[in-house]
């Protein structure tokens, strides 16, 4: 999402002592992307500000990045701390693009090639201990109901804003049904959790990092792969998705079952899909294509046969 301006501020002010005491003009520094923080971008520092004061994010996130490998390609943290109640870190500039902004530019080989190595970095995320994560990690995921009975809620209230038919609501009950029978026994490990190219760095023909750590999340990897199968096989141009498919079918093959099966899959990209409609039915100024997208997701679902995502779960 594409954060509004943000006039001077307490993130802001924060953000101007924490460049200056490191030799840097904030009106040296442009704005970054950011929905949940404040980020300014220098040559040499990107500062990540917490909008709102209290307890965040931010260096929950600065810890869980130490047991990261160097696979990951975080860029390094030189210093994390609370000003003004705002918690903040200031980490390395990487030379880079975001892969979100340049993806338009990229011919279908680049696209097939990003998808796989932003898959084999995410990776080494999963492999990471989860006793040792699950500390840092967030508790929940803002993205996915903690319950059956919140995810019911949900789906109630999405009926009663007129973003779902009953008759929608009730084939994805269903589908949430299979979801919560088979989630125990599926396994679990640390995920980005906002798995995405907005949060992939690209350079030189390549993924070089995976950013942006704040929704990490200790849950089956079907999270994070659900956002790579959503990138081939969600709804869009079929001349966009079908050459990331065969890409997007291996990394599919090799994972699945780690991630808990089918089911998970698809209920955990139901509940993603409820939360994006959700938001964007109550948003001021809500994102159309996110909305249509969201809403085509869930009808497909509703219908039982895997939807979207039916050609790679039945193999045809």
């Amino acid at each position: 999402m594409t954060p509004g301006n943000i006039s001077a501020s307490v993130p802001q002010y924060v953000a101007e002592a924490v460049l200056r005491e490191h030799g840097v003009d904030l009106a040296d520094a442009e704005r970054g992307r950011g929905w949940t923080n404040a980020t300014w971008l220098t040559d040499e520092f990107v500062v990540r500000v917490a909008k709102r004061p209290g307890a965040a994010d931010l260096l929950r996130e600065e810890r869980l990045l130490k047991l990261l490998p160097a696979e990951v390609g975080c860029p390094p943290v030189v210093a994390a701390g609370v000003r003004q109640g705002h918690e903040w870190v200031l980490s390395r500039r990487v030379a880079g693009d975001n892969l979100e902004e340049v993806w338009p530019s990229l011919d279908d080989a680049a696209r097939s090639r990003a998808i796989e190595q932003m898959w084999e970095r995410a990776r080494h995320v999963h492999g990471v201990d989860v006793a040792a994560a699950v500390e840092h990690a967030r508790p929940r995921s803002p993205f996915f109901p903690p319950g059956r009975e919140e995810a019911t809620a949900a789906l109630d209230r999405l009926v009663s804003s007129g973003g779902l038919s009953d008759s929608q609501a009730k084939g994805l009950s269903r589908g949430l049904d299979r979801f919560w029978a088979v989630l125990p026994e599926a396994p679990r490990a640390l995920n980005h959790g906002d798995f995405c190219t907005p949060n992939t760095l690209w350079h030189d023909g390549g993924v070089i990092a995976l950013l942006d750590f704040e929704f990490a999340v200790v849950a089956p990897i079907a999270i994070d792969l659900n956002e790579v199968v959503k990138m081939a096989y969600g709804p869009g141009d079929p001349r966009e998705r079908a050459p990331l498919q065969p890409t997007v079918r291996r990394i599919a093959a090799s994972a699945l079952e780690a991630a808990g099966g089918a089911d998970v899959l698809v209920g955990y990209s139901i509940m993603l899909e409820m939360w994006v409609l959700e938001h964007e039915l109550a948003a001021d100024d809500p994102d159309e294509s996110d909305r249509a997208n969201a809403t085509a997701m869930l009808a497909a679902f509703a219908e039982g046969d895997g939807g979207y995502f039916a050609p790679l779960l039945t193999g045809s």
